[in-house]
C-alpha cells in the first residue's frame, strides 16, 4: 500500500517500468530522428527565449519517441525538460516538467545502465541498484535524483520525507561518479538537502555549508547555487545579511553578457526575485 502511495503522489524510481516504449511516428522518408534532432539542437542553442525552448523540449520529444531506446535522446529530453521546469509561469507547470524530465532521465538510465534496470526490475530498492550505475550514467541518475525530489516538494511535506533520504543517497552517488554533472549541481542540491535534515541523518550546517563551497569552487559561474544556498542554509541559520548577498549575487548576473548561460541565468533571477519577495516571512 504504502509503496503504491508513493507511486502515485511522487512517481518513485522504478513505479513505471512497465510502461511501454513511446510508439514511432510517422516521420519523412529521409531522417526523421535527424531532422527531429537537428531542429531541438538549434531551438535549445538559444533556450533563453521560452518559444525556442519549448520547441527543443517537443523536438527531443518527436526524436526519443521516433527511437525507442535511446539512452542520448532521452538524455536530451531530461535536460529540456528541466530547464523548463526552472524557467516554468506557475508551479503545476514546474511539477509537470520536472515528473517528465525525471521520467526521461529514468528511461535514458535504464538503457545505459543495464545493471540499474536489473536491480529495479528484480524489486531491489533505488538507493542499492544506483550503486550499479558506473559514470555514463552520472547525468540521468542526477536528473532522475533532482525531478524526484522536485516533485515530492510540490506534492507536500510528507511527500518529502518519503523521498529524501533516497534522493540523498542517488545524489551521493553521482557525487562519486561525476561531481561535475550540472554545474556541481549534486553538491548544490546535497546543500540543500543537508540544510533541511539533522546532522544524525546525514544533515547539518557543516554538511551543508561545505556541500555548498564545493559547488561554488568548482562551477563559480553556476546561476542555481546562489539562489538555493539562501533559500536552504541562509534561512535556517537566519542570517539575513548572507541571504541578501546571495540574492544579489544572483540578480547581479547579466543573461545578455553571458550568452551561454543566458536561459538559466533568467530563471535563475526570476527565482531569486520571488525568494526576496518572501524575505519578511522567512526571517
Amino acid at each position: 500500500m504504502l509503496a503504491a502511495l508513493v507511486c502515485l503522489a511522487v512517481g518513485a524510481v522504478g513505479c513505471h517500468r512497465a510502461a511501454p516504449p513511446l510508439a514511432a511516428t510517422p516521420g519523412p522518408p529521409d531522417d526523421p530522428v535527424g531532422t527531429a534532432l537537428a531542429e531541438g539542437d538549434r531551438a535549445w542553442g538559444a533556450r533563453e527565449d521560452p518559444a525556442r525552448l519549448a520547441l527543443a523540449v517537443a523536438a527531443f520529444g518527436r526524436a526519443a519517441s521516433l527511437r525507442p531506446g535511446d539512452a542520448q535522446l532521452e538524455l536530451r529530453l531530461a535536460r529540456a525538460q528541466a530547464l523548463r521546469a526552472q524557467g516554468a509561469a506557475t508551479p503545476a507547470e514546474a511539477r509537470q516538467a520536472w515528473d517528465a524530465s525525471s521520467r526521461a532521465a529514468e528511461r535514458s538510465l535504464r538503457v545505459g545502465s543495464p545493471a540499474f534496470a536489473a536491480a529495479i526490475d528484480r524489486g531491489e530498492e533505488a538507493v542499492a541498484a544506483a550503486a550499479a550505475v558506473e559514470e555514463a550514467g552520472a547525468e540521468p541518475l542526477y536528473w532522475l535524483a533532482v525531478g524526484r525530489l522536485r516533485v515530492a516538494q510540490s506534492t507536500g511535506p510528507m511527500a518529502v520525507m518519503v523521498v529524501k533520504e533516497t534522493v540523498l543517497a542517488l545524489l551521493e552517488r553521482v557525487v562519486a561518479l561525476d561531481e561535475k554533472v550540472d554545474r556541481a549541481g549534486a553538491h548544490r542540491w546535497l546543500g540543500a538537502l543537508s540544510a533541511s535534515l539533522p546532522a544524525a541523518a546525514g544533515g547539518g550546517v557543516a554538511r551543508a555549508r561545505e556541500h555548498f563551497e564545493r559547488a561554488r569552487a568548482l562551477a563559480p559561474e553556476d546561476p542555481f547555487r546562489p539562489v538555493l544556498e539562501a533559500e536552504t542554509l541562509a534561512v535556517l541559520l537566519q542570517d539575513g545579511a548572507r541571504f541578501d548577498a546571495l540574492l544579489a549575487e544572483a540578480l547581479a548576473r547579466d543573461p545578455a553578457a553571458e550568452r551561454p548561460l543566458a536561459a538559466e541565468i533568467v530563471a535563475a533571477r526570476r527565482m531569486a526575485e520571488a525568494l526576496a519577495a518572501r524575505r519578511a516571512r522567512l526571517f
